[in-house]
């Protein structure tokens, strides 16, 4: 049955795995990064799991309440609880020096295989796809892996603001 999965799969999906997993490879080497770049990342995935819960349910209240407020809660607690004190941002050359981490490649690879796991359950036509719970728990995954990434940029935005 996998094997009838990925043939089955289309080629840019297997395409834009490897673009993650790339980026996501980027995120574990320790490096000195311009603003722009080091907001585009989060604001990236943001936008993938919001492109998630449009293309699997639309853009229609209940899975958009269960996506923000996972968001926001996900976003609020990284940030007051696990944010990376190592992060300092340089006012001189306008760049951000981000210690190097694996919980990246590990957030954009759920971000990636939620949406995949999704697709495949709806080319099986499973049942579940419609019931009002499952919508609000993917929709709420989706919500939290987006708020880690939401509380990075709020912690890159603050240490930019401190300086």
């Amino acid at each position: 049955m996998v094997v009838q999965i990925l043939s089955n799969t289309p080629a840019w999906v297997f395409v834009l795995f490897f673009v993650l997993l790339a980026f996501g490879l980027m995120q574990t080497r320790t490096r000195t990064v311009g603003k722009i770049p080091a907001l585009l990342l989060p604001a990236g995935m943001i936008a993938l799991s919001l492109a998630g819960i449009n293309s699997s349910f639309g853009l229609t209240l209940l899975p958009l309440a269960s996506w923000a407020v996972a968001l926001s809660v996900a976003a609020l607690v990284g940030y007051a609880l696990f944010r990376d004190k190592r992060v300092a941002y340089d006012a001189a050359t306008a760049t951000f020096f981000v210690p190097g981490s694996w919980v990246p490649l590990g957030v954009i690879m759920a971000i990636f295989f939620a949406k995949y796991v999704y697709a495949v359950m709806k080319a099986f036509d499973a049942d579940v796809l419609s019931a009002p719970l499952f919508v609000i728990f993917l929709s709420a995954v989706y919500g939290l892996l987006s708020g880690y990434f939401a509380a990075r940029a709020f912690n890159l935005i603050k240490k930019a603001q401190m300086v």
